[in-house]
């Protein structure tokens, strides 16, 4: 079995004359993936490893996370495929995980994890929030092979 957790970056800036890649988390951002990641620590303290987007957005919502739960930070990868907008490039990175990983984070963007959450899952949602997390559980033991699943969600998700 294996467990993916789909964590949407936190709400960020466009007050910089700054390339998509370079924009930085608001404050508000900050202070609610603070909350997430205490409220909903369970989810994330499992993880065997977390794989987040280079974008500076992401890149500051993984370091809040990991700080707040704890986690160590060589359990960080960061993997410039995970910078993308589409389902289909989500999902090779998906199935080119290690066996070895059996509880993954992945940290990133919309609409890709909206677009894979309803690829992969039988439950439809419009939008995957700002500091809001999917968690999908694959009856399959490879990620090269995972398609049965059961997904949860953050509160914020409707």
């Amino acid at each position: 079995m294996k467990t993916l957790v789909l964590l949407r970056h936190a709400k960020s800036s466009w007050e910089f004359p700054l390339d998509d890649l370079d924009r930085p988390l608001k404050p508000k951002g900050i202070d609610r993936i603070k909350r997430v990641s205490k409220e909903d620590k369970s989810i994330f303290n499992k993880s065997d490893i977390v794989i987040t987007s280079p974008a500076i957005r992401a890149l500051h919502t993984t370091i809040i996370l990991i700080k707040e739960i704890d986690l160590e930070f060589n359990k960080v990868i960061i993997n410039k495929d995970l910078y993308t907008f589409s389902s289909k490039s989500l999902e090779i990175v998906l199935r080119t995980i290690p066996d070895k990983f059996d509880y993954v984070i992945f940290v990133g963007h919309n609409p890709a994890f909206t677009e894979i959450i309803n690829k992969m899952t039988k439950r439809k949602i419009d939008n995957l929030p700002t500091a809001s997390w999917a968690k999908i559980i694959f009856n399959e033991d490879n990620w090269s092979e995972v398609a049965n699943c059961q997904v949860s969600f953050s509160k914020s998700v409707k």
